[in-house]
Order: C-alpha cells, then sequence, then structure tokens
C-alpha cells in the first residue's frame, strides 16, 4: 500500500485529508518539520502534503519553499503537494499546489494524478 504523510495543523483539514485518502493508502500524520523529515527517511512515503501555513516556519524562519528544495533535493523521487491558502509563489517547487477551500475530491485527484504518474522507487 503506497504511503503519505501530511503535515497539517489545522485539525479539520488534516481530518478531512486523511479520511479521503485512508482507504486507499497508509495515511501518516507528521506533527511538525523534524518528525516530518524522519518519518521520510525511515517510512519512505511516496507523496507528502506540506501545510502552506505551518506555524513552524515563521517561528524557525524558514519557508515551506525552504522545506520544499530540501526534500527534492534529498528524496527526488518524492511527490509533494503543497496546501496554500492564497496563490503565491511561495510552493513553486511543488509538484502540484491545492488552494483552500478544496474538497475531498480535489484531494483525492490530486493524489491519483502524481501517484499513478510516478515511477516506482527501486
Amino acid at each position: 500500500m503506497k504511503r503519505i504523510i501530511i503535515l497539517n495543523e489545522e485539525l479539520e483539514t488534516q481530518m478531512r485529508m486523511y479520511l479521503a485518502l485512508s482507504t486507499r493508502y497508509k495515511v501518516e500524520i507528521a506533527e511538525d518539520e523534524a518528525m516530518l523529515m524522519r518519518m521520510i527517511r525511515r517510512k519512505k512515503p511516496r507523496l507528502i502534503f506540506l501545510d502552506g501555513e505551518y506555524s513552524g516556519y515563521s517561528r524557525e524562519g524558514k519557508s515551506i519553499t525552504k522545506t520544499v528544495q530540501k526534500i527534492k533535493k534529498k528524496y527526488h523521487e518524492l511527490q509533494v503537494i503543497s496546501i496554500m491558502n492564497t496563490r503565491t509563489k511561495g510552493a513553486a517547487n511543488s509538484d502540484r499546489i491545492l488552494y483552500h477551500p478544496f474538497d475531498e475530491s480535489d484531494i483525492q485527484k490530486a493524489v491519483q494524478a502524481l501517484l499513478e504518474l510516478s515511477p516506482v522507487p527501486g
């Protein structure tokens, strides 16, 4: 079963995403960026969701752009979907961007499009 990791602070969005995906994929939740990086290394997911409004970015002087660059540099095959409130360039390196508001079908379509097109890591 393909693994997906979600980093999203908004509980309602996190749960909607989990419920939309958990019947077809192994979905796990990361509490913060450090946990996300550990989970990527240990669990080898195929896709991750990143919250563009994650408060840890401003606290730690980071941004979603830097996080996506860091992930893509080390894990070339890992697909990244950024979740944004506004249409900014902040997540330009992501494989796909979902803008609020979105529904469960938008989540499923985005995941299916990326996972069906991406090669299985060998």
